[in-house]
């Protein structure tokens, strides 16, 4: 015999869904005690302020992790202005300590034709009090020396009065 195209002896029937049962529910006393609006209010308002409290928190600690960061950054270049003024400083210094190290004078004395001077080159004078010379002074200082001496003449009189 030949095969058959479908063998229908071998299929399987799915049964059909079956609805469930209801089971009867019961209501029992008991349970989650109801709040009164009172404190559910004051629970509501403690959730409120523990939430704000977190956010202030939040808010603080960005605030101050942005100070320091800003902070930071400040100490930063002010480091790097410590730097470059201490190189300059030490630039400056060792110029200045070439310009005036003896051997440098010496050598620019006698590019310039100097020489150092001889004792005998050096002559002590001696002046008497008349061979003094004064500087003339203003016309300002010299009314105010003016009325100086007179009034200490004015007070020695009247000194050898007494």
């Amino acid at each position: 015999m030949g095969q058959a195209a479908y063998d229908m002896t071998e299929v399987r029937r799915r049964r059909a869904p079956q609805t469930q049962r209801k089971v009867p529910l019961r209501v029992e006393k008991g349970g989650k005690p109801r709040l009164n609006p009172v404190r559910a209010a004051m629970q509501h308002a403690l959730q409120l302020l523990s939430a704000a409290l977190l956010v202030g928190f939040a808010v603080s600690l960005l605030w101050s992790e942005s100070q320091l960061v800003e902070l930071n950054s400040q100490i930063q270049n002010a480091k790097a202005d410590l730097v470059s003024t201490q190189s300059q400083y030490t630039y400056y210094n060792s110029a200045l300590n070439n310009r005036t190290n003896i051997t440098s004078v010496e050598e620019t004395a006698t590019r310039l034709g100097l020489m150092k001077i001889d004792q005998s080159q050096i002559t002590y004078i001696r002046l008497d009090g008349g061979s003094v010379l004064v500087r003339k002074e203003s016309a300002v200082r010299q009314w105010t020396d003016l009325l100086h001496d007179g009034a200490m003449m004015i007070m020695g009189s009247v000194n050898r009065a007494n």
